[in-house]
């Protein structure tokens, strides 16, 4: 074989691999950003007393996702809805987040071929994507995701009750005892209230002095008198 023909098959090769890279599917999230590429194509939905199965049908499009039904989620239900502005691909999932939850049901997503569609009653014990984007960029949607905390000032046990007001879904916060660790398993919107709340309680905390760190490791009061001792 030439060196010429050698650079064609070579040359073919790498164009039969680029073509079979560039046309695997590319999936798409509630959690992604609307600024992204493809997910800029406007969406306008008009549903008039819609079934289940339509609107799953336009989620599965619009995500790139298969769409797996749980058998408890009431498949009798009808939806309406009428957008008075065009969506983003992206915003578009998240519309369908909220008129999902108004019935009840949440879209769970499974890695990045999956989504999961459950009662809201089932969602505490599905996994769900862990998201780390800043408060301020998580999507103001009913899209369910999990959230995990590092507390600076406060302990998990402090927080919860102070959170449960602004909690959609039950068993949402989740205190790791004996760390600093909270975890949030709710609908953005809700988590991003709960982390708002976090960061104005943990700023009204003052932070302990050197000295009263050194005692309390210690396990001693300001007084000096062990915690053992004490009545």
């Amino acid at each position: 074989m030439t060196i010429k023909s050698c650079s064609v098959l070579l040359l073919a090769l790498a164009l039969m691999a680029g073509c079979g890279k560039s046309s695997q599917p590319k999936t798409f999230s509630s959690f992604d950003k609307s600024s992204d590429g493809a997910s800029m194509a406007p969406h306008t939905i008009r549903y008039q007393q819609a079934d289940l199965a339509q609107v799953l049908a336009l989620y599965q499009d619009l995500s790139g996702r298969s769409v797996i039904l749980s058998p408890r989620v009431p498949t009798g239900i009808k939806i309406t809805f009428d957008n008075a502005t065009q969506l983003s691909r992206v915003e578009a999932l998240q519309a369908i987040d909220n008129l999902m939850a108004a019935q009840g049901i949440v879209m769970v997503y499974l890695g990045s071929k999956f989504v999961k569609v459950v009662t809201a009653g089932e969602a505490p014990s599905e996994s769900g994507p862990v998201i780390d984007l800043p408060p301020d960029q998580l999507p103001d949607s009913s899209s369910f995701l999990t959230y995990v905390v590092t507390l600076r000032k406060l302990k998990p046990e402090q927080t919860v009750a102070m959170l449960q007001p602004f909690a959609k879904l039950p068993n949402s916060i989740v205190g790791v005892r004996g760390s600093d660790v909270l975890i949030l398993r709710d609908y953005s919107s809700n988590v991003r209230r709960m982390l708002e709340m976090l960061e104005r309680a943990e700023a009204n905390v003052p932070s302990p002095n050197p000295m009263q760190r050194v005692l309390n490791a210690f396990g001693e009061t300001n007084a000096g008198v062990p915690r053992s001792n004490r009545p």
